[in-house]
């Protein structure tokens, strides 16, 4: 079917005494015989500030862009704090709660915008100091507060295998969830799933 696609996964930090800042960038195009064109692109920025007994209080912005829920623009600022369970020199656990403002455009012309007050929990696991292997994973769910049984999560997966001569082999997912889509869109979307060498 002529299937054409390029993918991207993208990420920076900066970690620092008392305070940690990151950001991302990813983006699937694919293009088919008889089948419109597709894109999906997000991104962030984040900001922890280190409190004592491994607390953290969080800061981030995150957009999404995606042909198959229709959306032309979701924008999610959060604000919450969270603990370290583990932090060592291998690795974290790391689990946030907090409240979000999620703003959605969509591509419809024919479908409202909406807004909702969203609470949000987290889980995240980054494994980075095991020899050639490296991987990070976390999990967000967003009950909405403004609107009833609105429910949404959003689950990445991310491994890397270093190879010699500073080649590595790399494995992305994403996977998004919105249990009250707008009509004609998707519950679900899986796209971002990529080798790296």
């Amino acid at each position: 079917n002529n299937l054409t696609q390029f993918s991207m996964r993208s990420n920076i930090g900066y970690l620092a005494d008392t305070w940690l800042t990151s950001a991302y960038y990813n983006a699937v195009f694919s293009e088919q015989d008889d089948v419109e064109p597709t894109q999906r692109k997000e991104g962030g920025l984040g900001f922890q500030y280190f409190l004592p007994a491994d607390w953290f209080a969080i800061v981030s912005y995150n957009f999404l862009q995606n042909d198959e829920q229709k959306l032309k623009l979701r924008s999610i600022a959060l604000l919450g704090g969270g603990n370290y369970i583990v932090r060592n020199n291998f690795m974290y656990f790391s689990a946030a709660a907090g409240a979000a403002w999620n703003s959605e455009n969509y591509t419809d012309p024919t479908i409202s915008d909406r807004s909702s007050t969203e609470g949000f929990a987290s889980l995240e696991l980054n494994m980075f100091n095991m020899g050639d292997l490296s991987m990070i994973t976390s999990l967000y769910v967003f009950p909405s507060l403004t609107e009833s049984g609105r429910i949404r999560s959003d689950f990445k997966f991310d491994l890397k295998y270093d190879l010699p001569l500073d080649i590595y082999f790399g494995v992305g997912y994403t996977f998004n969830y919105d249990n009250r889509p707008v009509e004609g869109a998707s519950e679900t979307d899986y796209p971002v799933r990529n080798l790296c060498f």
